[in-house]
């Protein structure tokens, strides 16, 4: 063979050579970046699998605990769990949404009692009264409120109003700031509008709002008692109802409204996989035996 005819072969030998080894990378490289992706898809269903874990936790309490009294003494309310599992850890804790401001009381345009209570809360928190008459005009069936606001929102919102599932469809009211809303969110909830009020886990700011007439000192005391002494009967809840307030004021008030036990829980739940952080926001129904605990529904994961 020729010098001429080797060094051509030499030369489609090298770019054969170079062609086979940027193949090869390629191939390497999509299988490292599938490989990647398989990984991370196997961490995310792990990572869920803990937020599970902890709901399965939730419920099996809630289970176990269904006498017709629920405090803040008890197990689901004084510990926040936090579990470490292979590679991470799953953390959150119980709360009682019953111990809260029912936001669907307002749907109820006949029960001025809520409606008066409301504007006593968010005067106490230090928001404006408007935003008591916009969420009230929110949730109040037929859509009523500021029409042209609700327009003017990208996509435009048709405000049909009536009860809500979740405290979150509040970010819609016209006029309602997010740390406004993040101000309120301890202190409402979103629930079937014959929800009683829990006064065994209900906080001052609730317990006052409701009570008109009652001192914020008689309120005070109220709670000290029960962290002792929770109300195990709804006769002994009236009778300190009726002793913290005027014989008028406990006349007119619906003593229907409050109770001593609670249906409705919520957990925030934070799930760790080796960096990685999921969160999910999980509401628990416990109706009464035999029906059983269950998940009502559920918001996330996020990261």
């Amino acid at each position: 063979m020729s010098r001429r005819n080797r060094g051509f072969v030499l030369v489609n030998a090298l770019v054969l050579v170079a062609a086979l080894s940027a193949v090869s990378l390629f191939l390497l490289a999509r299988a490292e970046g599938a490989r990647t992706r398989l990984a991370e898809g196997q961490g995310a269903v792990q990572t869920r699998l803990y937020l599970d874990a902890f709901e399965a936790l939730a419920l099996s309490m809630l289970t176990a605990d269904r006498g017709p009294v629920d405090h803040l003494g008890e197990g689901w309310a004084t510990t926040r769990y936090t579990v470490p599992l292979d590679r991470g850890e799953v953390s959150g804790q119980l709360v009682d949404l019953q111990g809260r401001f029912n936001v669907n009381w307002l749907s109820n345009i006949e029960d001025l009692e809520a409606h008066a209570a409301f504007d006593r809360l968010l005067a106490d928190l230090g928001l404006p009264s408007a935003r008591a008459r916009a969420i009230i005009d929110f949730v109040t069936p037929g859509g009523r409120g500021d029409i042209a606001a609700f327009a003017r929102n990208v996509p435009a919102i048709n405000p049909v109003g009536g009860p809500i599932l979740m405290l979150e469809q509040l970010a819609d009211v016209p006029g309602l700031t997010g740390a406004e809303l993040a101000r309120l969110r301890p202190y409402l909830a979103a629930l079937p509008g014959d929800a009683t009020l829990n006064v065994n886990t209900a906080p001052a700011r609730v317990l006052y709002s409701l009570l008109p007439g009652a001192s914020l000192t008689a309120v005070d005391r109220l709670i000290q008692n029960r962290a002792t002494d929770p109300f195990a009967s709804s006769e002994a809840l009236a009778t300190k109802l009726a002793s913290i307030m005027s014989a008028d004021a406990f006349k007119e008030l619906d003593e229907t409204r409050f109770g001593i036990g609670s249906d409705w829980f919520h957990a925030e739940i934070a799930a760790e996989l080796e960096g990685r952080i999921l969160r999910r926001q999980t509401v628990f129904e416990r109706p009464p035996p035999p029906a059983r605990v269950r998940v009502a529904y559920r918001l996330g994961a996020r990261p």
